[in-house]
């Protein structure tokens, strides 16, 4: 995975690792030895540091020391831990200093997929979330966010190519179309059906000063209709992508490339769902690429599908 990095001395790694953490500058992949030097991927270039680019693992946003969490800007959301383990753990991330809100996550509810967090530390979970030289902000109780797929982000963003038109079917509050805006000169229709989304996406797009964006709030079916035949979509619905396929099929151009992403058991037969479901509506798809991106639940987890159609 590409990724934008610093540049030290070995005997120096495990200092600049904590300087990056405390300011939430990490991205979470391995970090490269190269020689005397160690090469440490972060999310934007650092002042002060020599900054480059280099292929990098990706590394799963988890702690064995204080069980499963996601880290978005300031708010530690727990993911998963016995209730008798719930006060070693926040007194834990307590400790770290980018951590100023901790909550816990229930599950994810409703058709806008938003989480339910229960707040134990902090008065708001809205926050400012920094990853690949953008800034997000979203208020994690309204609108649904995952900073476990930063690395896919960046991973679509290496795909995509200047003047392309894109349609984002359920963007959130914009985390893969201002991504992809910052570094290339596109059209991205970027859909969703939560009003508050919609409003952090507009916001972020101010923020981050990038062209090319259109927010469209509303039902993704209803929407389509004003979104013309577009290179490349992204279906990031992981519960519900299958729904939308027909859709995403007859409104991609011939070539064009569909970031199809579902949770799936670790045993299924969805390439040839997508191929078979494909050809019944007169379309021929090729998969370039099946990925899994990050565990979910035992036994099941987030896949990334790249499907082209001739």
């Amino acid at each position: 995975m590409r990724s934008l990095c610093v540049r030290v001395p070995t005997r120096e790694t495990e200092k600049v690792r904590r300087f990056l953490a405390s300011k939430n500058l990490l991205a979470p992949l391995k970090i490269k030895r190269c020689g005397d030097y160690v090469l440490i991927p972060v999310r934007e270039s650092v002042h002060g540091f020599e900054i480059c680019e280099d292929d990098f693992e990706p590394l799963q946003v988890t702690s064995q020391k204080v069980g499963s969490f996601d880290i978005v800007g300031d708010v530690a959301i727990i993911k998963s831990a016995a209730d008798r383990d719930l006060n070693k753990i926040i007194r834990e991330l307590e400790k770290r200093k980018n951590v100023k809100k901790i909550a816990l996550d229930r599950g994810i509810q409703g058709e806008e997929r938003v989480r339910y967090l229960e707040l134990v530390k902090g008065c708001s979970l809205e926050t400012m979330h920094r990853e690949y030289g953008i800034r997000l902000k979203v208020d994690l109780s309204k609108v649904y966010f995952s900073p476990r797929l930063a690395t896919e982000r960046w991973r679509v963003v290496q795909r995509v190519k200047d003047g392309e038109a894109i349609f984002d079917m359920f963007a959130g509050c914009g985390p893969f179309s201002i991504l992809i805006a910052k570094y290339r000169k596109v059209t991205i229709y970027a859909c969703d059906i939560n009003p508050h989304a919609v409003a952090y996406l507009k916001e972020n797009i101010k923020l981050n000063k990038v062209e090319g964006v259109h927010p469209l709030l509303g039902d993704v079916r209803d929407m389509a209709r004003l979104v013309p035949p577009v290179d490349r979509i992204i279906m990031n619905l992981p519960h519900s992508s299958f729904k939308f396929l027909d859709m995403a099929l007859n409104k991609i151009k011939k070539d064009g490339e569909i970031h199809y992403y579902e949770i799936l058991p670790e045993k299924h037969n969805r390439r040839e769902d997508l191929q078979n479901f494909a050809r019944k509506i007169g379309k021929d798809v090729e998969i370039l690429e099946t990925r899994k991106v990050h565990g979910y639940a035992p036994g099941v987890s987030l896949y990334s599908f790249l499907l082209r159609v001739k």
